[in-house]
């Protein structure tokens, strides 16, 4: 069975929509430009591909097409039969985020990475202050972000996702307490490229671009939690 670049099975039989999911997934985790094209790349590639339409779901949202998100999510409800149980809860954690379901949702996180703790799409909804857990309300929400993501750290020993996602965090909820190392193996990395889509890693152009929210993109508005939920 093909697999992600975190060794995660995916259901879908053609390499190709493999190779444009993954190339899409990372562009969507480092707030890089052409995510939708290549989801859409992995959709022409197996139409059948239901992550491949949540990832896309998560990308319109950003970009504050709330119709299209919501049309990308049926479709990968659509085709939630015969998905693998990550897939299946994948999917299941942004349907509740995007119905207003929060607790639910939070919840369902938490069981999932209690399973499948490389799942790095569901922690780019998470774990960030403007996403599912930061938009929630709850008292102490950024504290519980950083445990979510102290949680995870383990399973992704020097990958570069863990890492630009706690800086990126710290940054942004003003945090000076350094992340664990982790900007040391970060630094020696921001000139390399990514072995799937050659990306490059810098804290400026790929981790965070333009200082905008999470959920915001340029030329975009900012998500509102009313608008389709910040969980996507």
């Amino acid at each position: 069975m093909l697999a992600d670049r975190f060794a995660l099975p995916l259901s879908t039989p053609s390499a190709a929509a493999r190779d444009a999911y993954v190339d899409a997934s990372e562009r969507a985790l480092t707030f890089y430009p052409g995510a939708l094209a290549a989801y859409d790349s992995a959709i022409s590639a197996d139409p059948n591909f239901a992550v491949a339409h949540a990832g896309k779901a998560q990308v319109l949202m950003r970009e504050g097409n709330v119709a299209g998100a919501r049309a990308a999510l049926i479709a990968a409800k659509d085709l939630a039969v015969g998905l693998t149980e990550r897939e299946a809860s994948h999917i299941a954690i942004f349907d509740l985020g995007s119905s207003g379901q929060t607790e639910a949702a939070i919840a369902a996180v938490h069981e999932h990475f209690s399973a499948w703790p490389l799942d790095a799409l569901v922690i780019s909804i998470a774990a960030n202050p403007n996403g599912l857990i930061g938009g929630s309300g709850r008292l102490g929400q950024k504290h519980q972000i950083a445990e979510l993501m102290d949680s995870v750290a383990p399973h992704y020993g020097d990958d570069w996702f863990l890492s630009i996602t706690r800086w990126r965090f710290r940054k942004t909820a003003g945090s000076r307490r350094p992340v664990a190392r982790s900007s040391v193996r970060w630094r020696s990395t921001r000139k390399t490229r990514t072995a799937h889509t050659g990306l490059p890693m810098s804290a400026t152009r790929a981790a965070n671009p333009i200082r905008h929210g999470p959920f915001c993109c340029p030329g975009s508005r900012r998500i509102r939690a009313t608008d389709f939920s910040t969980a996507i």
